[in-house]
């Protein structure tokens, strides 16, 4: 992501990018703010960001072994139907 605070028009693929970092913890200061400035105005990615916080939340208490290829696919199945 780039450095300069003042980029606020980023596409829902950026945005998604961005979740996916904020989720991790990963994500800066500048992109947080990035961010945010586009889930303000965009309701997809404001949803997208709230299912995928659920998913991590759902998986982190099932303990669940995502190393099952089973279970990986239906995941990405279930993500790329909000793409």
């Amino acid at each position: 992501m780039t450095n300069n605070a003042n980029v606020s028009n980023i596409s829902c693929e950026q945005a998604i990018d961005l979740i996916a970092m904020q989720l991790d913890k990963s994500a800066g200061d500048v992109e947080r703010t990035v961010l945010e400035r586009h889930l303000k105005t965009c309701q997809h990615c404001f949803d997208r960001l709230d299912f995928e916080k659920l998913l991590k939340n759902r998986l982190t208490r099932m303990k669940a072994d995502i190393s099952s290829e089973q279970l990986v696919r239906k995941i990405d199945a279930l993500l790329s139907s909000f793409q």
